[in-house]
Protein backbone atom coordinates (compact mmCIF):
# COMPACT_ATOMS: atom_id res chain seq x y z
CA UNK A 1 0.00 0.00 0.00
CA UNK A 2 1.84 3.15 -1.00
CA UNK A 3 1.20 6.38 0.82
CA UNK A 4 -1.13 9.35 0.23
CA UNK A 5 -0.41 12.69 0.97
CA UNK A 6 -3.42 15.01 1.53
CA UNK A 7 -2.68 18.56 1.70
CA UNK A 8 -4.90 20.74 4.03
CA UNK A 9 -4.38 24.55 3.79
CA UNK A 10 -6.16 26.35 6.54
CA UNK A 11 -5.32 30.08 5.68
CA UNK A 12 -5.68 33.72 7.23
CA UNK A 13 -4.42 36.50 6.70
CA UNK A 14 -1.95 34.62 3.68
CA UNK A 15 -0.83 31.99 6.57
CA UNK A 16 -0.27 28.46 5.02
CA UNK A 17 -0.82 25.43 7.37
CA UNK A 18 -0.81 21.70 5.71
CA UNK A 19 -1.15 18.13 7.14
CA UNK A 20 -0.67 14.73 5.33
CA UNK A 21 -2.92 12.16 6.28
CA UNK A 22 -2.34 8.25 5.31
CA UNK A 23 -4.72 6.61 3.12
CA UNK A 24 -5.59 4.15 0.64
CA UNK A 25 -4.17 4.76 -2.52
CA UNK A 26 -6.75 4.40 -4.58
CA UNK A 27 -9.04 6.23 -2.74
CA UNK A 28 -10.08 9.79 -4.08
CA UNK A 29 -10.67 11.86 -1.44
CA UNK A 30 -12.00 15.71 -1.07
CA UNK A 31 -10.09 18.29 1.19
CA UNK A 32 -11.79 20.81 1.84
CA UNK A 33 -10.09 24.27 4.15
CA UNK A 34 -12.51 27.56 4.55
CA UNK A 35 -13.57 29.95 7.29
CA UNK A 36 -15.60 32.63 7.86
CA UNK A 37 -15.06 34.94 10.46
CA UNK A 38 -16.36 38.75 12.17
CA UNK A 39 -13.93 40.98 10.05
CA UNK A 40 -16.31 41.64 7.43
CA UNK A 41 -14.02 39.86 5.02
CA UNK A 42 -15.50 37.29 2.44
CA UNK A 43 -15.84 34.02 3.53
CA UNK A 44 -12.52 31.70 1.60
CA UNK A 45 -12.63 28.03 0.50
CA UNK A 46 -10.29 25.83 -0.71
CA UNK A 47 -10.70 22.53 -2.10
CA UNK A 48 -8.64 19.86 -3.56
CA UNK A 49 -8.05 15.85 -4.02
CA UNK A 50 -5.83 13.55 -2.60
CA UNK A 51 -2.45 12.99 -4.47
CA UNK A 52 0.30 10.86 -4.79
CA UNK A 53 3.14 11.05 -2.73
CA UNK A 54 5.28 8.88 -5.14
CA UNK A 55 4.08 10.49 -8.25
CA UNK A 56 3.18 13.92 -7.57
CA UNK A 57 3.64 16.29 -4.51
CA UNK A 58 1.36 19.37 -6.18
CA UNK A 59 -1.69 20.05 -4.86
CA UNK A 60 -4.85 18.76 -6.63
CA UNK A 61 -7.14 21.78 -7.20
CA UNK A 62 -10.70 20.86 -7.34
CA UNK A 63 -12.14 22.84 -10.11
CA UNK A 64 -15.41 24.19 -11.71
CA UNK A 65 -17.59 23.10 -8.55
CA UNK A 66 -20.28 24.63 -7.04
CA UNK A 67 -20.03 26.32 -3.69
CA UNK A 68 -22.45 27.90 -1.35
CA UNK A 69 -22.39 29.21 1.99
CA UNK A 70 -25.26 29.45 4.19
CA UNK A 71 -26.61 31.16 7.57
CA UNK A 72 -29.18 30.42 9.78
CA UNK A 73 -31.97 33.23 8.75
CA UNK A 74 -31.72 31.42 5.37
CA UNK A 75 -29.55 33.54 3.16
CA UNK A 76 -27.30 32.09 0.60
CA UNK A 77 -24.37 33.16 -1.04
CA UNK A 78 -22.58 31.90 -4.23
CA UNK A 79 -18.86 31.34 -3.93
CA UNK A 80 -16.75 32.02 -7.20
CA UNK A 81 -14.12 30.10 -8.16
CA UNK A 82 -11.57 33.25 -7.96
CA UNK A 83 -8.22 30.88 -8.13
CA UNK A 84 -8.15 27.55 -9.26
CA UNK A 85 -9.67 25.71 -6.33
CA UNK A 86 -10.05 28.80 -4.44
CA UNK A 87 -13.77 30.06 -4.28
CA UNK A 88 -14.73 33.07 -2.18
CA UNK A 89 -18.51 34.94 -1.82
CA UNK A 90 -17.50 37.80 -4.02
CA UNK A 91 -21.22 39.27 -4.13
CA UNK A 92 -20.95 39.27 0.51
CA UNK A 93 -23.82 39.02 1.32
CA UNK A 94 -23.52 37.29 4.15
CA UNK A 95 -21.14 38.45 6.72
CA UNK A 96 -20.51 36.86 10.12
CA UNK A 97 -21.43 37.52 13.58
CA UNK A 98 -21.26 35.86 16.61
CA UNK A 99 -23.88 34.37 17.48
CA UNK A 100 -24.66 33.30 14.05
CA UNK A 101 -24.29 29.66 12.78
CA UNK A 102 -22.98 29.03 8.92
CA UNK A 103 -22.42 26.22 6.71
CA UNK A 104 -21.27 25.65 3.06
CA UNK A 105 -22.45 22.96 0.36
CA UNK A 106 -20.31 21.99 -2.38
CA UNK A 107 -21.59 20.07 -5.51
CA UNK A 108 -18.16 18.89 -7.75
CA UNK A 109 -18.32 19.36 -11.26
CA UNK A 110 -18.71 15.10 -10.97
CA UNK A 111 -22.03 15.65 -9.39
CA UNK A 112 -20.70 14.73 -5.88
CA UNK A 113 -22.04 16.18 -3.23
CA UNK A 114 -20.95 17.19 0.32
CA UNK A 115 -21.73 19.81 3.44
CA UNK A 116 -20.22 21.06 6.10
CA UNK A 117 -21.82 21.02 9.76
CA UNK A 118 -23.72 23.78 10.88
CA UNK A 119 -20.95 25.82 13.05
CA UNK A 120 -22.06 28.69 15.43
CA UNK A 121 -19.84 31.51 15.54
CA UNK A 122 -18.62 31.92 19.45
CA UNK A 123 -17.40 35.49 20.70
CA UNK A 124 -14.41 36.71 20.49
CA UNK A 125 -11.62 36.58 23.00
CA UNK A 126 -10.02 39.93 23.58
CA UNK A 127 -5.96 40.63 23.09
CA UNK A 128 -4.96 42.46 26.51
CA UNK A 129 -1.23 42.63 25.90
CA UNK A 130 1.60 41.64 23.71
CA UNK A 131 5.04 41.22 25.35
CA UNK A 132 8.64 40.16 25.39
CA UNK A 133 10.19 37.92 28.27
CA UNK A 134 14.46 37.73 28.40
CA UNK A 135 14.59 33.55 28.58
CA UNK A 136 17.41 30.75 28.28
CA UNK A 137 16.06 27.70 25.68
CA UNK A 138 17.85 24.53 25.63
CA UNK A 139 18.89 23.45 22.54
CA UNK A 140 20.31 20.15 23.03
CA UNK A 141 21.93 18.23 26.30
CA UNK A 142 24.80 20.72 26.33
CA UNK A 143 23.97 23.85 24.54
CA UNK A 144 21.59 26.19 25.33
CA UNK A 145 20.86 29.94 23.94
CA UNK A 146 19.68 33.26 25.20
CA UNK A 147 16.94 35.07 23.31
CA UNK A 148 13.34 36.88 23.93
CA UNK A 149 10.29 34.78 23.94
CA UNK A 150 7.15 36.83 23.19
CA UNK A 151 4.16 35.78 24.53
CA UNK A 152 0.54 37.64 24.70
CA UNK A 153 -2.25 37.68 27.30
CA UNK A 154 -6.38 36.98 26.17
CA UNK A 155 -9.77 37.24 28.26
CA UNK A 156 -13.70 37.34 27.31
CA UNK A 157 -16.12 38.29 29.54
CA UNK A 158 -18.61 35.75 28.02
CA UNK A 159 -18.94 32.33 28.47
CA UNK A 160 -19.83 30.98 25.24
CA UNK A 161 -15.98 31.56 24.37
CA UNK A 162 -13.73 28.87 25.54
CA UNK A 163 -11.44 27.99 22.96
CA UNK A 164 -8.45 29.28 21.35
CA UNK A 165 -6.43 28.57 18.37
CA UNK A 166 -3.88 31.29 17.18
CA UNK A 167 -1.73 32.13 14.16
CA UNK A 168 0.80 35.08 14.05
CA UNK A 169 3.38 36.16 11.52
CA UNK A 170 6.65 38.90 11.89
CA UNK A 171 8.08 41.42 9.78
CA UNK A 172 10.63 43.71 10.69
CA UNK A 173 13.35 46.64 9.30
CA UNK A 174 16.05 44.51 7.70
CA UNK A 175 18.85 47.09 6.19
CA UNK A 176 21.91 45.89 4.06
CA UNK A 177 25.25 46.30 6.66
CA UNK A 178 26.94 46.88 3.11
CA UNK A 179 27.74 49.07 0.30
CA UNK A 180 29.41 49.22 -3.16
CA UNK A 181 30.25 52.03 -4.96
CA UNK A 182 30.48 50.91 -8.61
CA UNK A 183 28.38 47.57 -8.90
CA UNK A 184 24.37 47.73 -8.70
CA UNK A 185 22.81 44.26 -8.69
CA UNK A 186 19.34 45.64 -9.33
CA UNK A 187 17.73 48.59 -11.30
CA UNK A 188 16.67 50.70 -8.28
CA UNK A 189 18.52 49.60 -5.33
CA UNK A 190 16.64 49.55 -2.08
CA UNK A 191 19.29 49.37 1.58
CA UNK A 192 16.13 48.59 3.59
CA UNK A 193 13.64 46.39 2.95
CA UNK A 194 10.81 44.05 4.99
CA UNK A 195 10.79 40.61 5.68
CA UNK A 196 8.12 38.81 6.31
CA UNK A 197 7.98 35.26 8.00
CA UNK A 198 5.07 33.25 8.77
CA UNK A 199 4.61 30.28 11.21
CA UNK A 200 2.61 27.14 10.68
CA UNK A 201 2.42 25.86 14.13
CA UNK A 202 -0.82 24.56 15.47
CA UNK A 203 -1.24 27.06 18.68
CA UNK A 204 -4.28 26.11 20.88
CA UNK A 205 -5.59 26.58 24.43
CA UNK A 206 -8.72 25.69 26.53
CA UNK A 207 -10.10 28.18 28.20
CA UNK A 208 -13.41 26.30 29.14
CA UNK A 209 -12.66 25.72 32.55
CA UNK A 210 -11.47 29.08 33.13
CA UNK A 211 -13.15 32.01 35.58
CA UNK A 212 -12.43 34.54 34.57
CA UNK A 213 -11.89 33.38 31.44
CA UNK A 214 -8.42 34.73 30.79
CA UNK A 215 -5.50 32.75 29.16
CA UNK A 216 -1.74 34.25 29.81
CA UNK A 217 1.38 33.59 28.18
CA UNK A 218 0.26 32.03 25.11
CA UNK A 219 3.40 31.23 23.26
CA UNK A 220 4.66 32.75 19.54
CA UNK A 221 7.97 33.32 18.51
CA UNK A 222 11.91 33.16 19.84
CA UNK A 223 14.52 35.73 18.95
CA UNK A 224 17.78 34.41 19.77
CA UNK A 225 20.95 36.88 20.33
CA UNK A 226 22.68 36.57 16.75
CA UNK A 227 19.47 37.73 15.06
CA UNK A 228 19.19 41.29 13.67
CA UNK A 229 15.63 41.08 13.99
CA UNK A 230 14.97 43.21 17.03
CA UNK A 231 17.47 45.48 15.77
CA UNK A 232 15.55 48.40 14.04
CA UNK A 233 11.82 48.10 13.91
CA UNK A 234 10.19 44.52 14.80
CA UNK A 235 6.56 43.72 14.27
CA UNK A 236 4.48 40.34 15.62
CA UNK A 237 1.01 40.33 14.24
CA UNK A 238 -1.19 38.13 16.11
CA UNK A 239 -4.64 36.51 15.18
CA UNK A 240 -6.52 34.93 17.36
CA UNK A 241 -9.37 33.13 16.88
CA UNK A 242 -12.30 31.83 18.96
CA UNK A 243 -13.51 28.78 17.71
CA UNK A 244 -15.72 25.99 18.74
CA UNK A 245 -15.25 22.71 20.76
CA UNK A 246 -15.75 20.70 17.88
CA UNK A 247 -12.72 22.96 15.60
CA UNK A 248 -11.10 22.62 18.82
CA UNK A 249 -10.86 19.01 19.29
CA UNK A 250 -9.74 18.80 15.46
CA UNK A 251 -6.63 20.84 15.55
CA UNK A 252 -6.11 18.90 18.79
CA UNK A 253 -6.18 15.55 17.63
CA UNK A 254 -3.82 16.50 14.29
CA UNK A 255 -1.49 18.41 16.95
CA UNK A 256 -1.13 15.47 18.93
CA UNK A 257 -1.00 13.37 16.20
CA UNK A 258 1.99 15.18 15.09
CA UNK A 259 3.91 15.72 18.89
CA UNK A 260 6.50 14.20 17.42
CA UNK A 261 8.10 17.57 16.74
CA UNK A 262 4.63 19.36 16.61
CA UNK A 263 5.35 20.58 12.67
CA UNK A 264 1.74 20.15 10.85
CA UNK A 265 3.12 18.90 7.62
CA UNK A 266 3.85 15.53 9.36
CA UNK A 267 1.87 12.54 8.15
CA UNK A 268 -1.79 12.56 9.79
CA UNK A 269 -4.31 9.49 9.72
CA UNK A 270 -6.95 10.03 7.72
CA UNK A 271 -9.71 9.26 10.14
CA UNK A 272 -9.31 12.49 11.56
CA UNK A 273 -12.38 13.93 8.97
CA UNK A 274 -13.61 17.13 10.63
CA UNK A 275 -16.82 18.41 9.69
CA UNK A 276 -17.57 17.87 6.00
CA UNK A 277 -19.68 15.08 5.08
CA UNK A 278 -20.70 13.61 2.05
CA UNK A 279 -24.81 13.32 0.68
CA UNK A 280 -23.76 10.18 -1.83
CA UNK A 281 -21.02 8.15 0.51
CA UNK A 282 -17.93 9.90 -0.98
CA UNK A 283 -15.39 10.34 1.38
CA UNK A 284 -14.17 13.94 2.29
CA UNK A 285 -11.29 15.39 4.75
CA UNK A 286 -11.78 18.86 6.44
CA UNK A 287 -12.92 21.87 7.86
CA UNK A 288 -15.15 25.45 7.90
CA UNK A 289 -15.09 27.10 10.46
CA UNK A 290 -16.97 29.79 11.96
CA UNK A 291 -14.67 31.87 14.12
CA UNK A 292 -14.39 35.44 16.12
CA UNK A 293 -11.40 37.08 15.00
CA UNK A 294 -9.00 39.67 17.34
CA UNK A 295 -5.94 41.12 15.88
CA UNK A 296 -3.32 42.61 17.77
CA UNK A 297 0.01 43.94 16.82
CA UNK A 298 3.07 45.84 18.30
CA UNK A 299 6.41 47.04 17.31
CA UNK A 300 9.47 46.26 19.76
CA UNK A 301 13.49 46.76 19.23
CA UNK A 302 16.63 45.94 21.20
CA UNK A 303 15.71 49.17 22.93
CA UNK A 304 13.11 47.11 25.03
CA UNK A 305 15.56 44.58 26.37
CA UNK A 306 19.10 44.36 27.89
CA UNK A 307 20.30 41.87 26.36
CA UNK A 308 22.71 42.52 23.55
CA UNK A 309 21.66 41.76 20.66
CA UNK A 310 23.76 41.18 17.15
CA UNK A 311 23.85 44.19 15.08
CA UNK A 312 25.49 42.28 11.49
CA UNK A 313 23.62 39.52 9.86
CA UNK A 314 25.00 36.00 10.56
CA UNK A 315 23.82 35.63 6.63
CA UNK A 316 25.69 38.67 5.47
CA UNK A 317 29.76 37.05 6.76
CA UNK A 318 32.12 36.03 3.99
CA UNK A 319 32.38 32.44 3.22
CA UNK A 320 34.42 30.84 0.91
CA UNK A 321 33.36 28.31 -2.31
CA UNK A 322 35.60 25.87 -3.63
CA UNK A 323 34.66 25.08 -7.57
CA UNK A 324 36.60 23.76 -10.28
CA UNK A 325 34.81 23.92 -13.78
CA UNK A 326 32.40 26.57 -12.60
CA UNK A 327 31.56 30.26 -10.62
CA UNK A 328 29.66 31.40 -7.84
CA UNK A 329 26.07 32.24 -8.99
CA UNK A 330 25.92 36.23 -9.49
CA UNK A 331 22.68 36.10 -8.92
CA UNK A 332 23.10 35.36 -5.68
CA UNK A 333 26.82 36.34 -4.29
CA UNK A 334 29.16 39.09 -4.86
CA UNK A 335 33.01 37.81 -5.51
CA UNK A 336 34.97 39.53 -3.19
CA UNK A 337 38.02 37.91 -3.59
CA UNK A 338 39.93 34.42 -5.65
CA UNK A 339 42.67 32.19 -5.39
CA UNK A 340 43.70 29.64 -7.14
CA UNK A 341 44.33 26.20 -5.45
CA UNK A 342 45.68 23.09 -7.29
CA UNK A 343 42.95 22.99 -10.09
CA UNK A 344 40.42 24.55 -8.19
CA UNK A 345 39.27 27.82 -7.46
CA UNK A 346 38.65 29.06 -4.08
CA UNK A 347 36.09 32.17 -3.83
CA UNK A 348 35.59 34.89 -1.19
CA UNK A 349 32.08 35.69 -1.46
CA UNK A 350 29.07 37.28 0.38
CA UNK A 351 25.46 37.45 -0.49
CA UNK A 352 24.17 40.06 -3.17
CA UNK A 353 21.06 40.78 0.03
CA UNK A 354 24.35 42.38 1.95
CA UNK A 355 24.39 45.72 -0.53
CA UNK A 356 20.91 45.49 -1.96
CA UNK A 357 17.82 43.94 0.57
CA UNK A 358 15.79 44.38 -2.87
CA UNK A 359 17.44 40.94 -4.32
CA UNK A 360 15.10 38.86 -1.70
CA UNK A 361 13.08 41.63 0.31
CA UNK A 362 10.08 43.68 -0.68
CA UNK A 363 11.77 47.68 0.27
CA UNK A 364 8.20 48.41 1.03
CA UNK A 365 6.18 47.74 4.36
CA UNK A 366 3.99 44.91 3.98
CA UNK A 367 0.36 46.00 4.38
CA UNK A 368 0.00 44.33 7.78
CA UNK A 369 2.26 47.46 9.43
CA UNK A 370 0.45 50.37 11.42
CA UNK A 371 -0.26 52.83 9.32
CA UNK A 372 1.24 55.38 11.35
CA UNK A 373 5.01 53.07 12.05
Amino acid sequence: MRKLIILLLISSVACTEKFHPQINEDASILVVDGKITNLGEQAVVRIFRTVNLIEDYDLNPEVNALVTLHDNFGNVDIMYEVKTGFYTNTDHTINGESGNSYWIKIVTSDGEEYESSPEIMPEAFEIESVYGIEEERIIDANNKEKGVKFYFDAKSDLENANYLKWEYKESYEWRSPENLNTKKFTENPAKICYPVVKYNNINLFDASNTKPKKATQLSTTFITLDEVKLQYQYLIDINLYSVTSENYHFWNQIKATNASNGDIYDTTPANIGGNIVSCNDCKAIGYFEASAVNTYQKIFSADDFSLKFSDYPEECKTFEMRMEDDVPDPNVFHILSSKVDNRAIIYTVRRIECYECNKIYSPNKPSFWPDNE
